[in-house]
């Protein structure tokens, strides 16, 4: 019914199959290194291992009603990517690879797939096959060697042994498993699972330890990397006392103040088995590397191509760093040539005040652009404020130019791919000018709470116009108009994991996303508060899942609906998201134009679905091409009321020409994309099948993204 384990974890990283000229001038002042080598357990070749990850936890679990809670004790990392990780972004991602396999489980999630349990209650009879090969003895038991490999080669399973007792229990001894040569798995070339499971009592039997062995190789011909996953589990008590206080949000992982400051006599009591001679040594061996000026150059581009900043100093010292490094060079129609120059403190300033911002010149408009924000942690931070559980209050300050509809999820507005543009140049932007107070709650179940006072001038720029009419029929021309707003947004994400990217959870390189998240939000508008010339109430809702269809792929589904309540120009209402770039993002229509629509209530539905190959893995001859597909889905439908219309309500601005309101039918767009192109590329041909009349659209267009999955 329940029970308390503790689990011991290490994640080493190696050079697989290392052996270098040491004669050779690149390797000649690194002679130390053969002091350092190892032996892979997966083939037995010479490895050189990078860095260690090791912590310490006790594991709660209770069936009914069925929860469980991990308390990190003790954590470290030894290594590169201890230098590296100031973020602890890699140190996510890496979870997110090495989850825990349950081969008990319906589908074991690793390396960013799901595959098939060769003991799944509802796919494994449909899936493998299955002999009886041998009887064999392991650790003085006698067991079934129970072979079984899965029905079609090229489907996300196994091929492996469990070996099963003959004492009438028919319980899993041990199992050893591993992924077919045909299947479409990118860059893996070698890997293994082992588990290990013991008799806790006459009837309860429980996993001892479980090893991830896994070869990878990203570039051709480039040296492979060796990875060594291992969880040892211990001291089991069936007996767990106050469990009310121990048991709280399912899934909920707590580190302990501590833990990442236990002493090397604490490891070497604690941890369930010893490291190995050469991981011990990784220090020692890393302070050598760093007296050779090449390593440290090296170092030093990874580090910015990761974060995308570039430090002023050594990441325990820097106390200021310059970026984001894709948002210096960008361009559109209003500015022309866009430079742009930024950066932030860091906690080796000060560990509760931050601040960030920006400054950009546009050629063409020949104006100076800015972006400041002073932030307030109420936790100390380790590196930048937006580190996990986020307590901040920020006054920011900006004056920027941006365009109606375009408000991307995964990149921000001036990231230099967004520049490559497709179909009709978008002229209608606006200069806003805003001063904000914001403040930020997160709690570690999955809670976020934001709220904001904001006031703004919005000026239109390039040939958007704010026009009005009287009653009388006469026009004027109105050249800005301001603003006064207090909002506020709930957002809840029960399972989510942390993660402190600089650049937001939402990252295009944040490999945990598969927490559902709801998000409910609502903005006020204040007419004489601050100057703000307009009353109105805008409600949003949104809910989205990663959807795992086990083998067969991904459903990434999203529902939004919101309503403006009162009466607005047209900057206010609901305008939906487009995506004029050559690039794919989510969230946005891809083949209408920008401001095309005009909605005061809507409900929209966006859908993509990654089949994994499913399809084409089964065709002969293109099955080799390790192509897979991709379908979405995209559609919004909503309206616009009589007093929110121009041409039925006086006094509000009229629409710029290609503008009109959302009708009574949904527009809708579809798309059908092969992915893994070359491991790395994704291209989309997008079809629209609704408002097909309209003057100046594309019907279809082609759409292309990187993509880097297993």
């Amino acid at each position: 019914d329940q029970y308390k384990a503790e689990i011991y974890e290490k994640l080493a990283l190696s050079l697989d199959d290392f052996h270098p000229d040491y004669n050779k001038k690149l390797y000649r002042k690194f002679q130390f290194l053969k002091n350092y080598t190892d032996t892979s357990k997966l083939n037995n070749k010479p490895i050189l291992t990078l860095s260690v990850r090791e912590s310490l936890s006790d594991f709660f679990y209770r069936k009914k009603p069925k929860t469980d809670k991990t308390i990190i004790k003790a954590k470290r990392m030894q290594g590169i990517d201890d230098v590296m990780d100031n973020e602890g972004t890699i140190t996510a991602n890496l979870d997110e690879i090495f989850k825990p396999v349950n081969v008990f489980d319906n589908n074991i999630p690793i390396l960013l797939n799901r595959f098939v349990s060769p003991l799944s209650s509802i796919l494994a009879i449909d899936y493998y096959k299955y002999y009886i090969s041998d009887t064999v003895n392991f650790d003085n038991e006698k067991c079934t060697d129970l072979a079984f490999v899965p029905v079609n080669s090229e489907s996300y399973g196994f091929t492996g042994h469990l070996f099963i007792t003959q004492d009438g229990h028919y319980a899993v001894k041990k199992v050893s498993m591993t992924v077919p040569s045909n299947i479409n798995l990118n860059w893996v070339n070698g890997f293994r699972i082992d588990e290990e499971y013991k008799q806790m009592t006459d009837s309860v039997w429980a996993i001892s330890s479980e090893n991830t062995y896994i070869n990878f190789c990203i570039v051709k011909g480039a040296k492979e990397l060796y990875a060594h996953k291992m969880r040892s589990y211990d001291k089991y008590n069936y007996n767990i006392h106050n469990t009310d206080s121990i048991f709280g949000i399912p899934g909920e992982t707590c580190t302990l103040p501590m833990a990442a400051l236990r002493t090397d006599a604490f490891w070497i009591k604690n941890r369930h088995f010893p490291l190995q001679s050469k991981e011990s040594a990784i220090d020692d061996m890393l302070a050598n590397c760093r007296k050779v000026p090449v390593f440290n150059a090296l170092l030093k581009t990874a580090e910015v191509l990761l974060s995308g900043y570039i430090p002023t100093a050594s990441e325990t010292r820097s106390k200021f760093d310059f970026g984001p490094m894709y948002s210096a060079l960008t361009a559109n129609p209003v500015e022309g040539l866009r430079l742009r120059i930024g950066g932030m403190t860091t906690a080796n300033l000060n560990s509760k005040w931050f601040l960030t911002g920006y400054s950009a010149y546009g050629f063409v408009d020949k104006k100076w652009k800015y972006s400041l924000r002073l932030t307030h942690s109420f936790n100390r931070k380790f590196y930048h404020e937006g580190e996990s559980p986020v307590n901040n209050l920020s006054f920011i300050q900006e004056y920027d130019v941006y365009t109606l509809g375009q408000d991307f999820v995964a990149t921000n507005k001036d990231n230099m791919f967004l520049a490559l543009k497709v179909g009709a140049p978008i002229n209608k932007m606006q200069y806003i000018r805003k001063s904000m107070l914001q403040y930020e709650k997160e709690w570690q179940n999955g809670f976020t709470w934001k709220s904001w006072i904001s006031c703004q001038n919005d000026r239109a720029a390039g040939t958007l116009q704010y026009i009005t009419q009287d009653p009388s029929g006469s026009t004027s021309l109105l050249p800005d108009f301001n603003l006064s707003e207090i909002g506020m947004q709930l957002r809840f994400a029960p399972g989510e994991r942390p993660y402190n990217s600089r650049r937001g959870k939402n990252s295009m390189v944040n490999l945990s996303k598969d927490a559902p998240i709801f998000k409910l939000s609502h903005q006020l508008g204040i007419k004489g508060f601050l100057g703000g010339e307009y009353a109105y109430n805008h409600t949003e809702f949104s809910m989205q899942k990663h959807i795992w269809l086990s083998s067969f792929g991904r459903l990434d589904a999203q529902f939004k609906m919101g309503k403006i309540w009162d009466k607005t120009p047209f900057p206010l209402l609901i305008i939906p998201n487009t995506n004029q770039s050559l690039t794919i993002q989510p969230e946005s229509f891809h083949l209408m134009n920008a401001m095309e629509f005009v909605a005061d209530q809507y409900a929209s539905f966006d859908a993509t679905y990654h089949l994994k190959g499913f399809i084409l893995n089964r065709i002969p001859l293109i099955k080799w091409l390790h192509l897979r597909e991709v379908l979405s889905f995209n559609m919004i439908y909503g309206s616009l009321t009589d007093k929110n219309n121009p041409s039925k309500t006086t006094g509000l601005f009229q629409f710029p020409n290609g503008t009109q309101p959302l009708g009574n039918k949904p527009y809708m767009e579809c798309s059908f994309g092969v992915e893994n192109i070359l491991n790395i590329l994704r291209v989309d041909y997008y079809r629209r099948l609704s408002y097909l009349h309209e003057p100046n659209i594309n019907r279809s267009g082609i759409r292309v993204a990187l993509q880097f999955t297993f």
